[in-house]
């Protein structure tokens, strides 16, 4: 019978060896760990050999299946998390970072990059054309909204793209057709909101696109009615918008704060326009300047409007950086985040529509018509 094989232990003499190698592989190794995981890189660039220091970027995006360029140079495979990327040896100076797909809006930004330091920024990124579900009183028993008196060869949605196919039909007659239960609720909300848009800087001036009756209520939204999130809120002041922090200075979002430097660093890393704001907060006794650490943030960010009137604001669903903004020509996304500027993109085209976001929903009125805008994308297939 053959014999089992027998595995003989390491003798004394080679644990030894053994262990003093791996001891002596840590040794030299630890000092390389230390240089790069504190930032610092070998660059060879023009054929000469030299240190560099480095930082990083860590970028949430609202959508998957995205682009992303820094510096123009497409960053293959990124993703860190689901919805975020950490791009990593970035060399200390300013970059420029694109997020993009064919089908939704380019998002750019271009941020200073310090060195042993990961600079976090949320990118997001609204269809190109509005994506809609309409919400009407009657419904095919497939399901599909029902648009009376209107020829089939009409384009009812001209601006946006639908969910769901339309039923259209010439006929009044709606006894083939469903209740939609949705519908008396969605009527129900613009009932108790408003039928007339007005400035909410101005809140007695009555929208240009529309007439006054004796009957008609006024919009809810005005400078008194100040919307609020968590620990932000928005207010308008001045004829302008603000998003407001109100707690401390420890659990700040961190695009209000800038590292400390003076104004003409600030406004070469950031942009004029924050070195304008924190001048103007310094000298401040109502609005004072907050000082944590290394990093001056200011209690208030004034939001684009894109130099139009506002005629309704709200924090944008499910998130706390962006706002929704009704502005002269249709429905605008923009980020809170100034540095460098701030990125505002539109969800729905148009100027004479009512808006209503309830809970987590954005329904709109325009000519007698609801439908509700869709904000989360897919990939195209």
């Amino acid at each position: 019978m053959p014999t089992e094989p027998k595995i003989e232990g390491l003798s004394q003499r080679r644990r030894q060896v053994l262990f003093l190698f791996l001891v002596l592989v840590f040794v030299v190794s630890l000092p390389v760990m230390i240089f790069y995981t504190t930032g610092y890189r070998l660059s060879f660039d023009n054929d000469k050999t030299s240190i560099i220091t480095t930082g990083g970027l860590y970028v949430t995006t609202d959508n998957l299946e995205v682009e992303v360029y820094l510096d123009e140079e497409k960053i293959e495979k990124p993703r860190l998390f689901r919805s975020a990327y950490y791009i990593q040896n970035i060399e200390a100076g300013k970059h420029l970072l694109v997020v993009q797909r064919p089908d939704l809006q380019t998002w750019v930004k271009e941020l200073p990059v310090d060195s042993h330091i990961v600079i976090e920024v949320a990118a997001f990124n609204m269809p190109v054309i509005p994506h809609i579900r309409p919400i009407t009183k009657y419904t095919t028993e497939r399901n599909l909204p029902v648009f009376k008196q209107t020829a089939s060869t009409t384009i009812i949605f001209p601006e946006a793209t639908t969910t769901t196919p339309l039923y259209a039909t010439t006929s009044l007659a709606t006894s083939s057709y469903q209740i939609n239960e949705e519908f008396a609720f969605v009527e129900s909300l613009f009932a108790s909101s408003s039928v007339v848009l007005r400035s909410v800087f101005e809140p007695k001036k009555i929208n240009k696109f529309q007439f006054a009756t004796s009957s008609q209520k006024t919009v809810s939204t005005s400078p008194e009615a100040l919307k609020q999130r968590g620990d932000l809120s928005l207010k308008a002041k001045d004829d302008q918008l603000f998003a407001v922090w109100n707690d401390d200075v420890s659990g700040i979002p961190h695009y209000f704060c800038v590292t400390e430097g003076p104004l003409s660093s600030t406004a070469a890393r950031y942009g004029q326009h924050v070195a304008d704001s924190i001048f103007k907060l310094s000298i401040s006794s109502t609005t004072p300047l907050l000082i944590n650490g290394d990093r001056v943030c200011r209690p208030e960010v004034q939001l684009n409007r894109l130099q139009q009137d506002v005629f309704f604001y709200d924090f944008f669903p499910d998130s706390q950086d962006l706002i929704l903004l009704q502005l002269e020509d249709g429905l605008y996304v923009t980020e809170i985040d100034d540095r460098a500027w701030q990125n505002t993109q539109l969800l729905y085209p148009g100027n004479n529509f009512i808006v209503v976001v309830e809970n987590g929903v954005i329904y709109i009125k325009e000519e007698g018509v609801y439908f509700e805008v869709i904000i989360e994308i897919e990939p195209p297939e």
